[in-house]
């Protein structure tokens, strides 16, 4: 049976497996989701990711009071924080299919060595750091949702409305089932099924997913 994941804020819960899309507009706005989420999961004993776009990761760490990072369980680091730019510009530019293969090898090793139940991250983009493509971006929001179903764990994905252009955001959202503003959970009813993003022109087209049916 699966187990309500709690995400530290405004007593709002997910169930594994579930991507959430939360936009906000402005650091503040940010940190108000991200630190109580990853201070859930370290309470929890989950294994923790943030990937940070425009804050250097010592700042997140020092905000969770955390020193360094070190949050063990069974002496394996519980807190991963990085800059965006390293985890997601290792070739020199940001790659959905490079990504989507750094989270795979990240995850799995996770759960391979049996020391966390369940993994928790967080994205938080606001288009300083690394600046995708949006076709790419896109392609990295739909291929997660595959990615998901693979092991016990939630995906967070902040985006900045005061750097992102309407557009954008809107194709973002229809990639998501679920949308946080405000501090509410909102059932998305543009969300598209995965068929229907399969079945779609570009962005979304089964035509620039290839590789991942490889």
């Amino acid at each position: 049976m699966n187990v309500p994941i709690n995400l530290g804020f405004k007593g709002l819960e997910l169930q594994p497996g579930e991507h959430l899309c939360g936009l906000h507009a402005g650091v503040q706005q940010r940190d108000e989701i991200l630190l109580p989420f990853l201070r859930a999961g370290l309470e929890a004993g989950d294994k923790c990711i943030c990937i940070v776009d425009g804050t250097e990761p010592a700042e997140i760490v020092a905000a969770l009071g955390a020193p360094g990072g070190e949050n063990t369980a069974a002496g394996v680091k519980q807190l991963d924080v990085m800059r965006a730019a390293d985890a997601y510009l290792r070739s020199g530019k940001f790659s959905a299919a490079e990504t989507i293969a750094t989270w795979k090898a990240a995850i799995s090793e996770v759960m391979y060595l049996g020391r966390f139940a369940r993994v928790r991250a967080v994205e938080s983009w606001s288009l300083r750091d690394v600046v995708p493509d949006s076709g790419e971006l896109l392609h990295l929001e739909r291929e997660m949702r595959h990615f998901l179903a693979l092991y016990p764990q939630v995906i967070l994905c902040l985006y900045d409305v005061d750097r992102f252009g309407g557009e954008i955001i809107g194709d973002v959202i229809k990639l998501h089932s679920k949308v946080l503003v405000r501090g509410m959970i909102f059932e998305n009813p543009l969300h598209l099924a995965l068929d229907e993003v399969l079945a779609s022109p570009y962005p979304y087209g089964k035509q620039q997913f290839l590789w991942s049916e490889r």
